[in-house]
Parts: C-alpha cells; structure tokens; sequence
C-alpha cells in the first residue's frame, strides 16, 4: 500500500473584487485560487481576531480538488469568529437547530450583524437554508443575528479537518472543510516513514466516523519514525510498530485503552529495549485499514473500517 502524506498549510491572500449584495448558493460563487491549497486537516477549535465590526451580506459555497469552501462575505470589516465541531442552536429559544450530514460544524462572529444597525433593515436573512450538496458540505443554516452575535452551522458528512481564512478587499471569512479520504481500505501490510526520526508518542485518541473508527497517535517529532501496520496472522488484532533513532522509546500516556467504538476496541503498548514499540489494537472483526500521515502537528492515523 502506498502513503502520500499531507501537508497542512497556513496561507493569508489578499484578493481584490467587489462585494455582491446577492444571495447566491454556488461552486462558482467561492473562487478558486489558480494553484489550490491541500486539505485542512485541523480539527480543534479555531479563535480569530477579526478587523471591525463586519455586517454580513452574502455567502457562497464552492467545491476544490481536496476541499469544501464556504465564504461569507461582509462589509465594514471581519468580525471576530469561532470555529468548532457542536450544535448549532438558535438564539432566541436556545434549542438545538438540526443540520444535514452526521457532523455539525459552527461558526459564531462576533461582532458582526445580518442586519443594517441604523435601519434595522436585513442584510442577510438568517432563515436562509443552504443546501449545497457538495462531497461534504451538505447543508447550511443560521442560529441568530443578536446583540452583535451570528452563527452559522455547516452540515458535514463526515467530522474532518477544516481551517479558517480572514480574507480582504473585500472583506470575508472563509471555512474550507476537507473532502473525506479517497485512499481505499485494503489489508496488506503498510510500512511508511523513516528510521531517522525519534520515537515519541504524545498520546492517542480516536473517534467514530459513518463507516470507520479512527485511531490517531500524535507524534512528538516534526518527521514520523519508520511505521509498520498490519493485522497479527489469524486474528482481529492490528499491530501498529514504531521504529526510531532514540533508544529508549517514549510513549506517553496509559499502556493500556479501552475505547468500545464499532470496530477498535482496546489498544495495548509494549515498548522494548531496543527502542521499537508496538501497539496492539484489538479489533471487533478483520475488516481493512488505511493508514496516512498528517501534519502540523505531526501524526499517524489509522483507519479501520467496519
């Protein structure tokens, strides 16, 4: 099996255009630049500083190579903005406001208003409901305009990474989420990385995805050990080997983790004197995996579908 790691980048643009006081729910709407970005692969809560109080005018969606792109567009400056996976709830009677798609993904500005403040006149209507349909932006939806405060909830097929862009000229914030892996399960063995690297597991998490559990060892060094994944011989058991440059290894955390998702149950570590660990992850069945490397910050994830 064959890994292409990704890379996650950070990148600022300043693009001139002119703010369109329309609605509009298009793939040509979001623009694209000429050399696209890779996917985001973040998932923790993103917290920007914006530029002014920003009133909302118009917001737009389009599909990229590896991504989903929503912008919203504002005037009078980029409000300020969180970014994270939850639930998306209205403003004037706190209820949960359901979305398309399995994952929900809200943005709260502030201060920003869907409306002009001297008129009170609506800029944008929040009882908008986008339905974009693209691989994994599914739907968009609104929770309030009050008190200098507008979410928004993007319906997700799939909790995957995103990230967050404070654009100008005009003014907007953009919110890529990335499109879900296309490497195939399979159930030969995988080897990737390099033994010039140390051995250093921060910690380990998983999560439940529509189809696969995901494991993910966060890597204490820039580059990734030499990796070897495979199911032992005759059993349900996936063996995950770390091999690095530093004797001896260093893992952190519980040796032993219970996780009872659908198909990753427990995962146990030995760690041997000649500075290789192993993590034995016990499985529900022998179903395929997928393994790939992910960056800033560095880590190795395994999927394993069921």
């Amino acid at each position: 099996m064959r890994i292409t790691p990704l890379r996650a980048v950070a990148l600022t643009v300043a693009v001139a255009a002119t703010v369109a006081l329309t609605l509009t729910a298009s793939a040509a709407g979001a623009e694209s630049p000429a050399t696209d970005l890779p996917a985001p692969t973040n998932t923790a809560t993103i917290v920007g500083t914006g530029t002014g109080a920003g009133t909302l005018v118009n917001v737009r969606t389009g599909r990229h190579a590896a991504y989903d792109r929503t912008v919203f567009d504002f005037v009078g400056g980029t409000p300020g903005y969180r970014i994270e996976y939850g639930t998306l709830v209205s403003g004037g009677t706190g209820d949960a406001i359901g979305l398309a798609g399995p994952a929900d993904l809200v943005a709260v500005f502030n201060p920003a208003f869907a409306h002009d403040i001297d008129t009170g006149a609506s800029t944008f209507p929040i009882s908008t409901v986008l339905n974009p349909q693209l691989p994994t932006l599914r739907q968009i939806k609104f929770g309030e305009d009050f008190e200098a405060y507008v979410s928004a909830g993007l319906g997700l097929a799939d909790r995957v990474g995103f990230r967050v862009l404070q654009l100008h000229q005009p003014d907007r914030v953009v919110i890529d989420v990335a499109h879900q892996p296309t490497q195939p399960f399979g159930s030969e063995a995988t080897w990737l990385g390099g033994a010039a690297a140390d051995t250093v597991i921060g910690g380990v998490r998983t999560g439940m995805h529509p189809g696969y559990d995901r494991l993910v060892f966060d890597l204490g060094t820039a580059e990734v050990p030499l990796v070897f994944v495979a199911y032992r011989l005759n059993t349900s058991t996936l063996v995950v080997g770390f091999s690095g440059q530093n004797v001896p290894a260093v893992v952190n955390g519980p040796r032993t983790v219970d996780f009872g998702l659908p198909q990753l149950r427990s995962l146990s570590w030995s760690v041997y004197d000649n500075g290789t660990a192993s993590a034995f992850v016990t499985t529900a069945s022998r179903h395929g995996f997928r393994v790939m490397v992910l960056y800033e910050p560095t880590r190795l994830v395994v999927d394993a579908a069921y």
